[in-house]
């Protein structure tokens, strides 16, 4: 994909959340038919699912891109972080990973809320997928937010406790999920960033 092929660097937070979407976002829309999604007014819930998936990538490797000269991390979040030839700030790394997940929890949030939408074959799947990979978050907060010298990851077993604790969530009924502030923010960029591309939340 061309916005993963070119060098990132000098990204500012809409650039970020373009790209997330790009790279993830539309993956979670060009899903649901497959998941049996039936209420195209869902397809913003899919896109910030995976946009929030994208962002927790983005905070576990950012050592890795940065040996590969790219910082998706934005300037605004990190006091100007760019990569330079030599290693990373650790306080600007740590500031903008910090950012970068708190975001990403808006984003879940906004996602889960549309799961109940799925086909109920489906929503186990996603729900545990989208718990896994908040479980990578949990463990950067774990560090202090320290990413550069071990990359985060969720083992066999914690991944089969998580998806155990899936399958003890109800299933998800008629009531509407209650979202906080910064999940509406991100229902509300999942939108535009759709409209961007000109998909339709209707028909």
């Amino acid at each position: 994909m061309r916005s993963d092929l070119t060098p990132a660097a000098g990204f500012r937070e809409a650039d970020l959340l373009r790209y997330c979407f790009r790279v993830a976002g539309a993956v979670g829309v060009l899903l649901c038919p497959i998941l049996g999604l039936a209420d195209r007014r869902h397809l913003p819930q899919a896109a910030a699912l995976g946009m929030g998936m994208q962002l927790t990538n983005i905070a576990r490797d950012v050592a890795e891109d940065w040996r590969r000269s790219r910082c998706y991390l934005p300037l605004e979040w990190t006091d100007g972080l760019r990569p330079g030839g030599g290693p990373p700030d650790p306080r600007q790394v740590r500031q903008g990973v910090q950012t970068t997940l708190e975001v990403a929890d808006g984003y879940y949030a906004a996602g889960e809320s549309g799961i109940s939408g799925l086909d109920p074959d489906s929503r186990l799947a996603v729900r545990a997928a989208a718990r896994i990979y908040g479980a990578i978050g949990t463990k950067i907060r774990r560090r202090g937010f320290e990413v550069l010298d071990e990359r985060a990851r969720v083992s066999t077993l914690e991944k089969l406790r998580i998806f155990a604790g899936a399958m003890l969530t109800p299933a998800g009924g008629s009531r509407p999920m209650q979202l906080d502030d910064s999940a509406r923010r991100a229902l509300a960029a999942a939108e535009r960033l759709l409209a961007e591309c000109g998909t339709s939340l209707s028909g």
